[in-house]
This record gives structure tokens, C-alpha cells and sequence, in this order.
């Protein structure tokens, strides 16, 4: 059945969302209480002004969920979940999966370990490394390169 793996990869990323619903909100990313959430050593991508603050950023997950999101930051080896659309995203340094299941976005990184692609119109780049490869999206591809640093 063509919807099986589909149905999981899209189940898994609703848990996901859920689980991130029970944590501290973008106010802990933004260092407003001091919080766990900053402890990267700036390595959490902040909130700038202009950036939407739906996404949520955690210290083992970045989720971007704001259809045109543009976030530029250290990935810290973090898993990345891109549902939104339209979005622009530049993480320097390794990842560890990155996940594209949203339409139009594109994403670049250092490096990763795994990619996987199950959206449309995605492009995911990474700069370094031989992640595993699983494109299951439509008009996606996976390129080695962009602007995102090692």
C-alpha cells in the first residue's frame, strides 16, 4: 500500500509537533528566563524580528512549521523537521536527520546523517559528508553544496 509509508513519516512528525507543544515555548529560546534553551553556547538559532515564531527550537530538534520561514543557524547536531512551505533554511555544522515534508522549501546544511525527503518542490543541500539518502518526495532533490558551512 503506496500510502503506508507516507501515513508513518507524516505520523511521526504530528508526534513530534506534539511532543514539542509540551515543552517551553519560543520565550525560552529567546533567553528571556534564562533557561536550559540557551545552553548551546549561541548555538540555537534565535528569533530575529522578521522570522515567524511558530517554529520551535529545542536542544536535540528544530522544527520549522511557518509557511516562508527564513532561519540561518548552527544545527548543533540537532534533527531537523521542515513541514512549512515556502521556507529558506541555512544551518552551518553537522545535523543529524534532516526531514523535508513541506512544498517549495529549501534547506541547506553542513552536513547530515541521514535526509529524507517526502514533500514537493524540495531541494535539501548539504556542504560536507555522505549522508543516507531517502527520497520519497515529488520533484525533490538532494545536492551536495550550497552556502551553509561544515
Amino acid at each position: 500500500m503506496r500510502v503506508g509509508p507516507l501515513a508513518t513519516v507524516g505520523g511521526a512528525v504530528l508526534l513530534a509537533l506534539l511532543m514539542a507543544g509540551c515543552e517551553a515555548g519560543p520565550s525560552a529560546s529567546d533567553g528571556g528566563d534564562g533557561g536550559s534553551a540557551d545552553q548551546g553556547g549561541g548555538d540555537v538559532p534565535r528569533h530575529e524580528p522578521d522570522q515567524a515564531e511558530g517554529n520551535v527550537v529545542q536542544d536535540d530538534v528544530l522544527v520549522i512549521v511557518d509557511d516562508g520561514s527564513q532561519v540561518h543557524g548552527r544545527c548543533a547536531d540537532r534533527e531537523v523537521v521542515v513541514t512549512a512551505d515556502d521556507a529558506e533554511v541555512v544551518l552551518d555544522g553537522p545535523c543529524g536527520l534532516v526531514r523535508a515534508t513541506g512544498r517549495g522549501s529549501n534547506v541547506e546544511v553542513g552536513s547530515a546523517e541521514k535526509i529524507v525527503l517526502v514533500g514537493v518542490d524540495n531541494t535539501v543541500s548539504y556542504t560536507s559528508g555522505e549522508p543516507e539518502v531517502i527520497n520519497r518526495g515529488r520533484d525533490t532533490t538532494v545536492n551536495q553544496g550550497g552556502s551553509a558551512a561544515a
